[in-house]
């Protein structure tokens, strides 16, 4: 008798921690689902503002947040280039991408001779991001700026790059970081947006 009542208490106690397992499983499922834990990430940008070494923009590795900078890091316009254009290791393109080539941007890519690689390209999109706020000759050799004002862009011109920043920034000066800004150096080099971004209509 006395086996009997341990072997159904034990049965019980069995199917007690089957169903204890099944409502722990279900209410898994039943739970909203949580937030993935978000991740930081590199990206190539850039800001209109001058820097103290005398450059009229500035070149920026940023970090990136939900969308918004956490950090920046400056860097060279060769050293942009190169990692840019996949030659060199990068942190903001990792799979070593030639993103000049994956976003139409002409003529910004470093080249290779004699197992050398140079670095002293006319990547006329990223010397030109100067043409964006200025509007005389600022630069020697480089024609005249498209801004509407003397030292920055008109009313107008503010609300075009708008496009290439997310809400979060909007003033003119940036930054301006991943596709949005490759999109902006794309565009730059096309006649009928600078023409358009220049003189309106």
């Amino acid at each position: 008798m006395g086996a009997t009542v341990d072997t159904r208490f034990c049965l019980r106690a069995m199917r007690g921690g089957v169903l204890f397992a099944l409502v722990l499983v279900l209410s898994s499922f039943l739970r909203p689902a949580e937030k993935p834990a978000a991740y930081a990430r590199f990206e190539f940008g850039f800001s209109l503002n001058p820097t103290a070494q005398g450059e009229m923009y500035a070149l920026f590795m940023y970090t990136v947040l939900d969308n918004k900078v956490v950090d920046s890091r400056p860097m060279r316009v060769g050293t942009y280039i190169l990692q840019m254009a996949g030659l060199e290791e990068s942190r903001a393109n990792i799979e070593g991408l030639d993103l000049f080539e994956e976003y139409g941007i002409a003529g910004c890519a470093a080249y290779s001779e004699e197992g050398q690689l140079h670095t002293g390209l006319d990547c006329s999109s990223i010397r030109d991001l100067w043409k964006l706020r200025y509007r005389g000759a600022a630069v020697e050799g480089r024609g005249t700026g498209w801004a509407g004002e003397e030292y920055r862009p008109s009313d107008r011109q503010q609300i075009l790059l708008q496009a290439y920043r997310g809400d979060d920034y909007p003033h003119w000066h940036g930054p301006y970081f991943g596709k949005d800004a490759l999109r902006l150096l794309r565009d730059m080099q096309d006649p009928d947006w600078v023409r358009m971004y220049r003189d309106g209509g």
